[in-house]
């Protein structure tokens, strides 16, 4: 049964003058909430098979401190459409990047993951549904599960499993 991580990049700050919006590091609440997530993913047993990451620096970063809390030889892609990607986008790269995988983790950007987190899960818990509606904070993390294939996955396919904020477990708040 395929299961997709969704994890939105933790906290940067707004580009400085001059700065490219894709070359943004993390904010000091940002590289404290990533270890804070990727130890819940550890505990919890959410490990990924293969790791879709966008390349920008603040999504590198945001998985730089994911990272210790996984298996040591998880697989990794960065994938240049990730960023800024529309739904469309997003879905092709999973369909094109994850069928060897069972568990996949995909590390972008907002809004790009809202609309994947919302979009794809039509069953779970009714109030964690409506609050991943609601929003999609910083270093978040939705689990949806499938039944079907990654290459058959469609709209309200999934049911959500999990949503977690590295606030509901005692880190930093997002935004």
């Amino acid at each position: 049964m395929p299961r997709l991580f969704i994890l939105r990049h933790a906290k940067s700050p707004p580009a400085i003058s001059g700065q490219k919006d894709f070359d943004r590091p993390l904010s000091e609440r940002g590289r404290a909430a990533a270890p804070v997530i990727g130890r819940y993913m550890a505990d919890k047993g959410y490990l990924p098979d293969l790791v879709l990451c966008s390349p920008s620096a603040r999504t590198r970063e945001t998985f730089d401190g994911v990272r210790p809390f996984l298996p040591e030889r998880v697989a990794v892609d960065y994938v240049r459409e990730l960023y800024e990607a529309s739904l469309g986008a997003m879905l092709k790269v999973i369909v094109t990047h994850a069928e060897a995988a069972e568990r996949l983790l995909v590390v972008g950007h907002n809004p790009s993951v809202h609309r994947l987190a919302t979009t794809l899960p039509e069953d779970g818990d009714p109030a964690e549904l409506a609050r991943l509606a609601a929003k999609f904070p910083t270093a978040s993390l939705a689990v949806i599960e499938f039944s079907r294939t990654w290459s058959e996955i469609e709209p309200g396919d999934g049911r959500l499993i999990a949503f977690v904020t590295p606030a509901d477990l005692g880190g930093p708040a997002g935004d």
